[in-house]
């Protein structure tokens, strides 16, 4: 599927979440690099520990889809007891964090 030359990029995406997560008083966020042979393939591209509690942030452009071991990593994340989603705004990332601090 062809993008819109209007829709963000991911990059810009990130950094806007980013930028929101790191200032949150309390909240650790960090960019998850990928490759390398210590990474693990499919984890989410932000990650942030906030009251104790890990959100990981799959970071799409609107439209995209994670790949399949995106979303296995995502369901085993949330098993194992994090917040873990695709997101394709800084929005989403606002909506997240109010659920789960609610």
């Amino acid at each position: 599927m062809k993008q819109s030359s209007a829709a963000p990029l991911e990059k810009d995406i990130q950094s806007k979440i980013m930028t929101y997560l790191r200032s949150i008083p309390g909240a650790f966020a960090w960019k998850a690099h990928a490759g390398g042979i210590y990474a693990t393939g499919g984890i989410p591209d932000v990650l942030c520990v906030y009251k104790g509690k890990l959100f990981a942030f799959e970071v799409k452009r609107p439209g995209r889809k994670p790949t399949a071991l995106q979303e296995a990593t995502i369901s085993k994340l949330c098993a194992a007891g994090a917040v873990a989603k695709v997101v394709t705004s800084l929005d989403d990332v606002k909506q997240v964090i109010a659920a789960a601090d609610g």
